[in-house]
């Protein structure tokens, strides 16, 4: 009787295995990262001089100095402005695709913002330098964000101007 019933426990626990791993067909690698959060990222704003084929006046990267793997479900957040008064905003370039981007631990991911950052002779910008603007930056799907001095190439910082109500964020490059 004692070897029947430790046959029958034996065979339930096969079945119940070979159930469990016939259900699962996705590896851990196919597994969705979490998103991408505040305390896990490090952003910088680089200003861009001269006429790039892009076009872009700007790149705004975040490293992922966590220890996990994250995910960019979305464009960043961005909010350039003078105080309570005036402000420029990024939203997504027209077209642009929807984004999901795995960003592993110490990989970058670069986004190309378009503005105007001269005025026109005779205009002046909405977001002037002369002011020397902040700049807050909040990874897509949380609310908390971080201040961001934009820099030139060399990491000096330099004033942020925005001639426009509105920065295009552009499609994602991972490095």
């Amino acid at each position: 009787m004692a070897r029947r019933i430790l046959a029958v426990a034996a065979l339930g626990l096969v079945v119940t295995l070979g159930s469990a791993a016939c259900g699962t067909d996705r590896s851990a690698s196919d597994a969705r990262s979490v998103a991408c959060r505040t305390s896990q990222l490090d952003w910088k704003m680089t200003r861009l001089l001269g006429k790039h084929p892009d076009g872009g006046a700007a790149t705004l990267s975040a490293e992922n100095n966590g220890p996990k793997s994250c995910a960019f479900d979305g464009y960043p957040d961005i909010d350039v402005h003078i105080g309570k008064g005036p402000a420029a905003d990024g939203k997504p370039k027209r077209g642009a695709a929807p984004v999901h981007v795995e960003l592993h631990p110490g990989h970058t991911v670069e986004f190309p913002l378009f503005y105007e950052a001269t005025a026109a002779p005779g205009d002046g910008c909405e977001v002037s330098a002369a002011y020397d603007p902040s700049i807050t930056v909040v990874p897509p799907h949380t609310k908390d964000g971080s201040s961001v001095r934009m820099t030139d190439a060399k990491g000096r910082h330099v004033r942020a101007q925005v001639c426009d109500f509105d920065i295009e964020v552009g499609a994602p490059q991972l490095r």
